[in-house]
């Protein structure tokens, strides 16, 4: 911009070869750089749990023949989307966190259709595990009083163990299965792998995912008009927190031995697809020497 200063001035350019940033920094950077995509993809999700609103509406809203019936249905709909919705979020927060230009729809479609199935029975998983904890809740504390026993605590220590380790391999579930072509059990075993060789992330991103729930909560507590806020903030910012610390990992133990064992290049580096013979120029940002300005004392006139 030439609001203050003039875009004609001379100076150096950007080197393409300068050091990346710390990750810390990097994060922040690629979050300003991609906020409107981040907030169109929030306002994509949140779209996408309109039948889960619905469900709500209708049930509190009507009481006739049709409103159990339409609620089943809202709510099975809703289960069938989260998987598949999850699944396109995940394809397009991989490009963020990459820093490759694409385009938004055709990105969270592909990743949405290529990626239905699997999606989804990731998700049923994940339901599964969630409802025997709750039910466990509930449960497991009816069956101390009755037995007179604590030990029943056991198990829902065991159960709850269980939730948390699919948790941690929730983060690399759904950037394995949009980014590879392993099949869903290799999918779920390498998460695991993954998860073991991570504990460190998978600990950080859990307090970040809390911390940004507590402030999302906050809010609300402070003022029900920033219930607002949640159709543009914090589910999109919470996988690009999961993606940026975890995607690095998959790299490193996935993707870069593959293509380093295939001899294959690999289409995740800065360089691919660059060649030496056929560029047609070397971007030299930061090596040139700024041009001299040019004297303002007029010369004489010869008439």
């Amino acid at each position: 911009m030439g609001l203050f200063r003039s875009y004609q001035n001379p100076g150096r350019g950007i080197d393409p070869n300068a050091p990346k940033k710390k990750p810390f920094f990097r994060f922040w950077e690629l979050m300003w750089r991609n906020l409107g995509k981040l907030l169109t993809l929030n306002l994509t999700y949140t779209m996408l749990h309109a039948p889960l609103l619905l469900s709500l509406i209708f049930y509190m809203e009507t009481n006739n023949k049709f409103t159990i019936p339409m609620v089943i249905f809202l709510l099975v709909l809703q289960l069938v989307l989260i998987g598949p919705t999850m699944a396109g979020c995940t394809r397009v927060l991989r490009l963020i966190v990459l820093d490759k230009a694409f385009f938004f729809g055709e990105e969270f479609k592909k990743g949405f259709k290529n990626n239905f199935g699997a999606s989804f029975l990731y998700w049923m998983l994940d339901f599964i595990v969630l409802a025997s904890v709750v039910s466990g809740l509930w449960v497991y504390p009816q069956l101390a009083r009755q037995t007179g026993s604590k030990a029943v605590y056991v198990l829902f220590g065991l159960s709850l163990s269980v939730a948390i380790i699919l948790l941690f391999m929730n983060y690399y579930m759904m950037p394995l299965q949009v980014t590879t072509t392993l099949k869903k059990s290799s999918v779920i075993k390498n998460s695991f792998m993954l998860t073991v060789l991570s504990v460190k992330q998978c600990l950080l991103t859990t307090f970040g995912i809390i911390l940004m729930l507590g402030i999302s909560l906050l809010l609300f507590l402070i003022h029900s008009a920033f219930m607002f806020l949640f159709a543009f903030f914090p589910a999109a910012f919470i996988g690009y927190l999961v993606v940026f610390v975890h995607y690095p990992v998959i790299q490193r133990y996935v993707i870069n031995p593959y293509y380093e064992e295939s001899g294959e290049e690999n289409p995740e580096d800065e360089d691919y697809g660059e060649d030496d013979e056929e560029r047609l120029f070397t971007d030299r940002g930061g090596h040139e020497e700024p041009a001299k300005k040019e004297s303002s004392k007029k010369g004489k006139v010869i008439s």
